[in-house]
């Protein structure tokens, strides 16, 4: 008995080893279904420094070359996810071509441009592992580009608050 426990563990071993992709099939893979992406599902916006009367809606037009695909208003959440640096955020959830261009602007500010939409291959860690994933992480916003694909609104003359100047500008 304690040879063909040890002959079915060698054997378990064995095929636990051989059913194990590769890092490079992995990468393959990952980099075979980037090659594929033409659209992204939205993207996030950043607001620094708005309140809601500065900034209660956003207005969004995605074009296709010269064609119009979509264009409406919406109003942005008033939920301040960070107090110190007064930031609300929207997600523009639209089905956009990679080759697409959107135009986003607030009450009273000029409209922001955003292209080059891309994918890019990264590395995805757990606690025991490395795997690697196809993410929708790079656009050009007014010709800068954003690692992470947020856009971002920054009121004039906003600086990050100050621990003990927020009591007086929350009016707390």
């Amino acid at each position: 008995m304690n040879t063909s426990l040890q002959t079915t563990f060698l054997v378990l071993i064995t095929l636990l080893l051989l059913s194990c992709e590769s890092d490079k099939d992995r990468l393959a893979k990952a980099e075979k279904e980037c090659a594929t992406k033409t659209k992204i599902d939205g993207f996030h916006i950043s607001f620094f420094g708005y309140f809601p009367k500065d900034a209660d809606s956003i207005n969004i037009l995605i074009k296709r070359g010269n064609q119009t695909i979509r264009k409406y208003s919406d109003k942005i959440p008033d939920v301040i996810y960070d107090s110190l640096r007064h930031q609300r955020n929207y997600f523009v959830k639209d089905e956009i071509n990679l080759t697409d261009t959107v135009f986003v602007n607030i009450k009273n500010k000029p409209a922001k441009k955003i292209y080059g939409f891309k994918y890019f291959v990264r590395p995805h860690y757990t606690m025991m592992s490395k795997d690697w994933g196809c993410d929708f992480y790079e656009l050009t916003a007014d010709g800068k580009t954003s690692e992470g694909a947020v856009v971002d609104f920054t009121a004039e003359n906003w600086k990050i608050l100050e621990k003990k100047d927020f009591r007086n500008y929350y009016g707390l």
